[in-house]
């Protein structure tokens, strides 16, 4: 082997090295965005289902509460009330108070958060009922950097059947159902949106007394 053979031999090996490793950091490039938007996919479908399953959870405690009969505090920036399903302990755990409501974001925009606290009986829900809704250390963020989110309270007229929707809650009965409107900030293509969570209210009877809440 002449010593031009080696230069051409040494010059190829490095061209295509150079090659390889161009290619790899495309591929591990893409590797990392792919990840990303799985996890915030992953993420936007937990949260939705974790809203579903608290607000289908609902259970109708017979309590004073924000100047009505029902322990319910709706508002357009959030709502408390007491659910079965817990976003720390499922739906096996013990019942808890649970606020749902919009906060400043400091990524732009607001955000939901979710606070929780142990349901100890009718009167630990009369005690906070009237408290504003605060951002603590504890609070869980379930969806950020959005435009707008705001809440909605369904009732039914029972003459017609019409379906009337309020920003607030002051009827003397459980609302029928639950909307939560939420717009992203910026729009990302191929990525799940944050959008609109609609539960029903599972609640069939305003009078009858749970002995066990």
């Amino acid at each position: 082997m002449t010593l031009i053979e080696l230069l051409i031999a040494v010059t190829l090996f490095g061209a295509i090295s150079a090659s390889m490793g161009v290619v790899l950091n495309i591929a591990f490039t893409s590797m990392n965005k792919i990840d990303t938007k799985v996890d915030f996919n992953r993420r936007i479908i937990a949260s939705q289902r974790t809203l579903d399953q608290i607000l289908q959870g609902m259970i109708p405690v017979q309590t004073p509460c924000a100047g009505k009969p029902i322990g319910i505090a709706a508002l357009e920036t959030g709502t408390r009330f007491v659910s079965s399903h817990s976003l720390t302990e499922g739906s096996r755990g013990r019942p808890q108070i649970v606020e749902l409501f919009v906060a400043p974001s400091p990524n732009g925009g607001v955000r939901l958060l979710l606070n929780e606290r142990p349901y100890f009986g009718k009167r630990s829900l009369s005690a906070v009922c009237g408290m504003p809704f605060q951002v603590q250390q504890t609070s869980f963020i379930l969806a950020d950097r959005l435009s707008s989110c705001r809440f909605g309270f369904r009732r039914i007229d029972l003459s017609t059947g019409t379906e009337l929707w309020f920003q607030s809650w002051v009827f003397p009965e459980w609302p029928s159902a639950v909307r939560i409107e939420m717009a992203p900030l910026k729009f990302e293509a191929n990525q799940i949106q944050p959008g609109t969570i609609y539960a029903p209210i599972l609640v069939m009877n305003n009078d009858v007394e749970n002995p066990t809440l």
